[in-house]
């Protein structure tokens, strides 16, 4: 078996404990030792000269950066900033909207905690009214199958129900949709583009692309009015950084959380300098974006592929020695697992914690109030850490 899946590749680039089996890259990233080596570089560099920097090169050096990421993301510079993580992100969305009393907000029942919290102060603090729907067939999707396989769905017709269903949200009075592009508990791949295309004109869309940096070519969909993504997960980041992608109608209106002189540049100045803050991780992004070609000899599809097929090994494994039955393949190195009981989200963090204690790092889900365990895998993992999984599984459950 080829030693590039089963085993991990050059771990030492990473801090991570060997003691410990890594497979939640999804929810924190790991930041490799020549991210961190960039990052204090440029700490350093600052504090050379601070009064130069801040009076005199930061605002420069983030917009040389935004530009990069820019590039990586394949989207307009002009429109892009950045924030500390997504959270942020759409809390800066939510502030910047016109939302009037009685104005609806639309999203689904697979939607981010912390952004249906966001939401939900939204909704407190300015009257707003927010609206779940669920995504078609969710009997399917919530036991962790992926839509256009087990429900019977080609790709084309449940891009077409979920444009229908939200379609079917929409009034006079909605002010927003928001929509997961990979969802986070249950790592489903949502077709974004397909909504965008058949609703960006008549709604604005915020894509929540929390987990697309690094996982999907060319992220930012035609006639999303607002895109957002963290770089500190598959993008080989520093914590923290995340882009905030505005479509032209809408730059004027957004504005950071933190007011700052920068407002006079416009909105992209508006976000480059909001005090003395820490931009070190901004600064690292063009090493981890390098990451990969320089220090693994891959791109980022190709090391995509890789850590997918350990992640799709892995799996079987799983199976074999559990018996438990596996979701349908999406693409992605990350996937959640039904584990073919009912649990409520405290249930899930109580499992978390007890395979942490057995010395295995993954996320615990409960999506549909079924337990799921969302597996990861990026480049430091390799398919024996699924043997680790399995045995600890067999003790806590």
């Amino acid at each position: 078996m080829n030693d590039g899946l089963t085993r991990p590749l050059r771990p030492h680039l990473w801090l991570l404990d060997p003691e410990v089996a890594h497979l939640n890259h999804g929810s924190y990233g790991a930041v490799p030792r020549p991210v961190l080596e960039a990052q204090r570089r440029a700490a350093e560099a600052v504090e050379r000269s601070p009064e130069r920097f801040y009076r005199a090169d930061l605002t420069a050096a983030i917009d040389a950066v935004r530009g990069r990421v820019a590039e990586f993301l394949a989207t307009d510079p002009d429109g892009l900033v950045l924030v500390q993580n997504a959270t942020e992100a759409v809390q800066v969305v939510l502030s910047s909207l016109a939302l009037e009393p009685l104005a609806e907000i639309v999203y689904t029942d697979h939607t981010y905690p912390w952004v249906k919290a966001a939401i939900e102060r939204a909704c407190d603090e300015r009257g707003v009214v927010p609206r779940c729907v669920a995504l078609p067939n969710r009997s399917e999707l919530a036991d962790g199958s992926a839509p256009g396989q087990s429900d019977g769905l080609s790709e084309a017709e449940f891009a077409a129900a979920l444009v229908t269903t939200l379609k079917g949200a929409l009034n006079e009075r909605t002010a927003l949709v928001v929509l997961d592009q990979i969802t986070s508990a249950s790592a489903l791949r949502l077709p974004v583009e397909a909504v965008c295309a058949a609703l960006g004109d008549e709604v604005p869309i915020l894509i929540d692309g929390a987990h697309a940096p690094g996982l999907i070519d060319a992220p930012v969909p035609k006639g999303a009015a607002f895109w957002l993504g963290n770089l500190h997960k598959w993008a080989f980041a520093a914590r923290t950084a995340a882009a905030l992608v505005v479509a032209p109608p809408w730059r004027e209106r957004v504005r950071p959380l933190v007011a700052s002189a920068g407002a006079a540049r416009g909105f992209t100045g508006s976000f480059s300098y909001l005090g003395t803050q820490d931009p070190t991780a901004y600064l690292a992004l063009p090493a981890a974006l390098a990451f990969p070609a320089d220090h693994l000899g891959m791109t980022f599809g190709r090391l995509r592929e890789r850590n997918t097929a350990v992640l799709e090994l892995g799996l079987a494994r799983l199976r074999d020695a559990l018996g438990l039955r596996l979701p349908p393949g999406n693409g992605l190195p990350m996937r959640a697992v039904p584990l073919g009981r009912a649990g409520s989200d405290a249930e899930a963090g109580e499992l978390g914690a007890r395979l942490r204690e057995k010395g295995v790092e993954v996320a615990t889900t409960s999506p549909g109030g079924q337990l799921h365990l969302r597996l990861s895998v990026q480049a430091y993992v390799g398919v024996e850490e699924f043997a680790r999984l399995a045995a600890a599984l067999a003790a806590v459950v």
